[in-house]
């Protein structure tokens, strides 16, 4: 097949990891796949930060700055304008595969001859409340939907009606993350993701810790984000935090932690649920993303929405565990991640993007 992914723009969001991911992959089983990215619109907040780093304003576009794509990749086109993609931009194909809601608008104008059209549903995009009616309007849209959880799934399916969602849940590379040897295990630290994103739900996090902390005194907490915390986020000073580490430190990280802390209020997957998982490390969540379809009591803890005080309770709870208890539950989390590889995730994607190829009744383009 000659498969297209169209992406917004190039960055380093787990949501384009997972493209670059499943193109790999899919090469590998002999397909051919181009991935299609468009310039990004310099927002007021880089321009703010270009004229705090270089002392000088900026505007128009930028190509794309560091990215999980290949750089030197022959199948990665770049349009160097904003969107929307349109026909002449994109390579005749099989497949093509819409990756985000606005993706989603300009895939369902192109031509029939640029493919068969998928949306690639890797979260429930309506969180922004001046593109929300947009954002809902792409879900009606007649695209097979494949999905990387179940609560992806049943959001569409609450807000649409339609129940023929395709689920393929992410995968983890045991090559990337694994126990990190020589890193001493602390059963007193509680570790996350930072963003500054509301749906992430740091702030129940932190007012979580803070709680057990209260009740624990050794207590400690670890986080790793992409930008450095803002004042307004009231991270307290006993929180270690690191900046975009690099893989093996991350690795490290989960490492350390006694449990990963997950407290999102809107997710499309999770990936730091898995990874977690895949360095022996169990998750206390938020039933948002793949939560549901990942964590057991065997090895984890799912809490209520927007409930710091029973994210508090699992913290305390996993901070007196005996230590047979607690390795019962890391060894049980490492065998459940070995279970979510990416090569059943890629077969599971590929016989779907085969059967929409193959599929003669099929309204999509």
């Amino acid at each position: 097949m000659k498969i297209t992914f169209v992406l917004p723009y190039a960055g380093l969001s787990g949501g384009i990891r997972v493209v670059a991911i499943y193109a790999r992959l899919l090469r590998d089983r002999g397909h051919t796949v181009y991935i299609l990215s468009n310039a990004r619109k310099f927002s007021i907040r880089d321009t703010l930060k270009t004229l705090i780093r270089c002392r000088k304003l900026v505007f128009g576009l930028k190509k794309h700055g560091s990215s999980h794509l290949d750089t030197e990749d022959p199948f990665w086109i770049t349009v160097n304008r904003a969107g929307p993609i349109k026909n002449k931009d994109v390579p005749d194909s099989d497949i093509v595969i819409a990756t985000w809601w606005k993706t989603a608008e300009w895939v369902s104008r192109l031509s029939p001859a640029k493919g068969r059209k998928i949306y690639f549903c890797q979260g429930f995009e309506t969180h922004h409340e001046k593109y929300k009616k947009r954002a809902e309007a792409t879900y009606y849209l007649p695209m097979t939907q494949i999905c990387v959880s179940r609560w992806v799934c049943e959001s569409i399916n609450n807000l649409t009606g339609r129940n023929d969602q395709k689920l393929v849940l992410n995968g983890i590379s045991l090559e990337s993350f694994f126990p990190a040897p020589g890193v001493k295990r602390d059963l007193h630290c509680f570790g996350f993701l930072f963003s500054e994103a509301r749906i992430k739900g740091v702030d129940i996090i932190i007012e979580a810790l803070n709680k057990a902390k209260a009740i624990n005194p050794n207590i400690s907490s670890v986080a790793f984000g992409s930008s450095f915390p803002s004042e307004s986020t009231n991270i307290p000073p006993w929180i270690e935090f690191y900046k975009d580490p690099p893989a093996e430190m991350i690795c490290q990280i989960y490492s350390r932690c006694n449990a990963w802390l997950f407290g999102s209020r809107e997710e499309g997957f999770g990936l730091p649920i898995l990874e977690a998982m895949a360095c022996k490390t169990p998750v206390i969540a938020t039933p948002a993303g793949a939560a549901r379809d990942l964590i057991s009591d065997d090895y984890g803890s799912l809490i209520p929405y927007e409930d710091p005080d029973a994210m508090a309770q699992q913290i305390i709870k996993f901070s007196r565990m005996s230590l047979e208890c607690w390795e019962q539950k890391s060894n049980a989390a490492y065998r459940a991640a070995q279970k979510h590889n990416w090569e059943s995730s890629v077969s599971r994607f590929e016989s779907i993007l085969l059967k929409v190829k193959e599929d003669t009744v099929y309204e999509g383009s």
